[in-house]
């Protein structure tokens, strides 16, 4: 018996020291790399920002499904912002100071991402934009600061041009959301209306998660501008437009390309029609090869959902910021410098997405994106987008908006 159970015992002291012995031969799996995505994740401006994760979410489970970077999976760290510079830099400092990402990515609102690319900078943490367009985020001299998306400048300069040389309004109005991305948008328009000689007879404001825009819509009716310029979000612009049908007001609407996604056209449903403004929607460039099968890996994946501006942008910003992870050499561990190593690699980024070629200039802002100009037009009764100028990349013509008993 006493020998039955010594043979036990040393077995037993035998297979823990077998455990041990391989333990110390088998390498422990490393921990995934972080990547702080910042984000409207609650509110308003949920749902786009739902689609700029869901590109995102494309681009890490493709990569970690080759076996992630270095060997490495890659984490992506989501922090809801609300759309609210204060809780975007709280969230921010959390991501870089608790989580600590080596690169903070995402965005959305350019009053929040001025701040945070603020905070990013004074941390000495890249942060590569996403989705915000106000040209502050990248003008103020900060080298840890870059843009995926055109500013708005670059944005606008599509349908400025197409204003210009073919439109050629002789009154206009603004419609502008009260924030540096209405604000920003208003004074390019404004440049461009004096330049062509527009009279400009109304400049009206909005707050984010306004619902009732008759006010505004009512004196626009009484001054008839023949354009009229309005930056908003999905959801007020929807509202605006149906409130337009109401109020019986014609006018060719020029937005931006953030208008345009599939929640917009389902919130605003035909009243959207003639609706105009630029965009990168990634369905209007099936021409192109990456851009077709960036399509239809975001079909396979999503059971079908079509993909608009912020799931191609999502995409882009994640695969940009990956790409500058692997070109920065593998990873040492040493926060800082990981941070920096990945700084000098995002500056020398040049990599074909679904927006076209990625470079950033001196200032951290892509200037090699183009959008273009388009107009909602309906198809069997449904809104869809077509590119209206330049004459070689359209995809329809112009359609003039007539009024609503007309329609």
């Amino acid at each position: 018996m006493k020998t039955s159970v010594l043979f036990k015992g040393c077995l037993l002291v035998v297979l823990c020291f077998m455990v041990l012995s391989y333990g110390t031969r088998v390498k422990a799996a490393e921990p995934p790399i972080p990547i702080g995505i910042l984000g409207p994740f609650t509110g308003s401006l949920a749902f786009n920002a739902e689609e700029m994760k869901k590109g995102m979410m494309l681009a890490v489970d493709e990569i970690n499904a080759k076996g992630g970077l270095w060997g490495r999976k890659v984490e992506l760290i989501f922090g809801d912002t609300e759309a609210k510079p204060d809780k975007g830099v709280a969230v921010v400092k959390k991501l870089i100071t608790r989580d600590k990402v080596l690169v903070v990515g995402g965005g959305y609102a350019s009053s929040v991402n001025i701040a945070t690319s603020e905070v990013c900078q004074n941390e000495k943490t890249p942060i590569v934009v996403a989705i915000a367009i106000s040209p502050t985020i990248t003008s103020r001299g900060f080298d840890y600061v870059f843009r995926t998306s055109p500013n708005s400048p670059q944005f606008l300069a599509g349908v400025n041009d197409w204003l210009e040389k073919v439109k050629k309004p002789k009154t206009v109005a603004f419609l502008m959301e009260n924030t540096d991305y209405g604000r920003d948008g208003e004074k390019i328009w404004l440049a461009l209306s004096k330049k062509i000689g527009a009279q400009e007879l109304a400049h009206l404001y909005f707050e984010i998660g306004d619902t009732d825009f008759t006010t505004q819509i009512s004196k626009l009716r009484e001054l008839k501008p023949e354009v009229t310029f309005n930056i908003a979000s999905t959801t007020e612009a929807a509202l605006i437009q149906k409130q337009a049908k109401e109020l019986n007001f014609v006018t060719q609407w020029i937005g931006v390309g953030g208008q345009f996604t599939e929640a917009y056209f389902k919130m605003a449903g035909t009243t959207c029609q003639y609706a105009m403004g630029s965009s990168l929607e990634p369905t209007l460039a099936m021409k192109n090869p990456i851009v077709a099968d960036f399509v239809k890996r975001y079909e396979a994946k999503y059971q079908k959902a079509r993909p608009g501006i912020f799931s191609s942008q999502g995409y882009d910003n994640i695969m940009v910021i990956m790409d500058a992870i692997k070109r920065a050499e593998k990873l040492t561990g040493d926060l800082p410098a990981d941070r920096n190593r990945i700084r000098d690699a995002l500056t020398k980024t040049s990599i074909e997405l679904t927006q076209g070629k990625i470079e950033f200039d001196k200032t951290g802002q892509v200037y090699t994106v183009t959008p273009s100009p388009v107009q909602v037009q309906l198809v069997d009764g449904k809104p869809q987008l077509f590119i209206i100028y330049p004459p070689a990349r359209a995809g329809a013509t112009y359609q003039v908006p007539l009024p609503w008993d007309k329609r």
